[in-house]
């Protein structure tokens, strides 16, 4: 079987292993934790990074963070692409929030910008005495705007950051899929917003089992994230907790295999462009569809996806690479179809472009130590469908 992605360790991560496991720091505090933040801030370029025990706990941390520094106590708005994976929509449920689901861009993996821009106008008024985006419908504040970065791609951030300054909504960004990935200006993805969050899931390019970072500029926001992730202890001492916080801590063991992961970065990110360009090459060479890529910045190729011209091709390709022992995935279930989002989510418009993009796209197997050997192989199979 080829997997879709796998994470690979060697005997310089269980060097880092060995030392937390023998210094007895492996649990919520310990060196490795400071010198991962540290180092994650340096490689994406911002002033602060804070880890957690995973991506979604993050994202829900931004908006818990978000709304008190904003005094917000009731049910809130969050703008997301409807075309995700589903801790993105989940996040927001348990911060309190409702979901408010905007279709994606054209041929893209992501949101589209004009209709969030054309969701605000029509949905919400900004308030005379606040100063908030409340919804006509609900009153319902718009705490904030949340774009995903699918498979490593953006959407249009340079265009979002211009709306965000024009409504003071601010940005805090899903970029789970995107450690590794930077804007044609050299910039790394994750800088446009009030803070983004990156996920080191066991699938990710930097995987250390689990674990997540929450990167940010506000040192405010940066204090209190940390605050309220490590149980809101204000006296260590005596156990004294100033407010209600949560332990979403990441575990020094796991930020020791995140500095080993870190230093990979440059040779792993390098492997996953050859093998993009690879299935983009063979591919273009007979009509079954095409390899997936985007304008709006230089993605990390996490998962390399190829789009057919209908759902149809796609389900005979999937079962010929899955009876082949391929480990192909299709897309997400977008959320105006997914049965726990029901009744907990704002359908907005309609949803026709992630619907197509969903129906014909498969994610194929992108580990970077995959072999061109393996993607010939994957490539054979796929063009004998056809």
């Amino acid at each position: 079987m080829i997997p879709l992605h796998e994470p690979r360790f060697d005997e310089t991560d269980e060097k880092y292993v060995l030392e937390a496991l023998r210094t007895s720091w492996v649990s919520t505090g310990g060196p490795f934790i400071d010198e991962f933040e540290q180092k994650i801030a340096e490689y994406v370029g911002t002033k602060h990074a804070v880890s957690v025990s995973n991506g979604t706990v993050g994202l829900q941390l931004c908006l818990e963070v978000l709304k008190r520094k904003l005094e917000i106590t009731n049910t809130f708005d969050v703008i997301v692409p409807n075309l995700s994976f589903i801790a993105s929509a989940n996040a927001i449920i348990h911060a309190g929030g409702v979901p408010v689901l905007i279709d994606t861009e054209r041929n893209s993996l992501n949101i589209d910008v004009n209709l969030v821009s054309e969701a605000i106008e029509k949905e919400y008024r900004r308030s005379d005495i606040d100063g908030f985006y409340r919804s006509k419908a609900t009153e319902r504040v718009l705490l904030a705007i949340c774009p995903v970065h699918l498979m490593g791609w953006t959407c249009d951030m340079a265009k979002l950051k211009k709306l965000s300054k024009n409504t003071g909504i601010p940005i805090i960004e899903d970029s789970a899929e995107s450690l590794g990935a930077f804007y044609h200006n050299g910039a790394h993805v994750g800088q446009t917003g009030l803070a983004s969050v990156f996920s080191f899931n066991g699938n990710k390019i930097l995987s250390t089992g689990g674990g997540g970072m929450v990167v940010t500029n506000d040192d405010y926001f940066a204090k209190k994230l940390k605050h309220i992730s490590t149980t809101a202890k204000s006296d260590n001492l005596r156990f004294e907790h100033d407010e209600i916080g949560y332990n979403f801590r990441m575990v020094n063991i796991l930020a020791g295999i995140g500095l080993s992961q870190l230093d990979k970065m440059p040779s792993r990110l390098e492997r996953k462009k050859e093998i993009f360009e690879l299935y983009k090459g063979e591919v273009s060479k007979f009509s079954c569809g095409k390899i997936h890529q985007e304008e709006h910045n230089c993605s990390n190729h996490w998962l390399i996806n190829i789009i057919f011209q209908n759902n149809n091709e796609k389900e005979r390709v999937l079962k010929a690479l899955l009876m082949g022992g391929i480990g192909a995935r299709p897309l997400w279930t977008p959320f105006h179809k997914q049965p726990a989002l029901q009744d907990k989510s704002f359908l907005w418009s309609t949803y026709d472009q992630s619907e197509a993009m969903w129906e014909r796209t498969l994610s194929l197997p992108s580990s970077p130590h995959l072999t061109n050997e393996q993607i010939m192989n994957i490539v054979k199979i796929i063009k004998e469908q056809f």
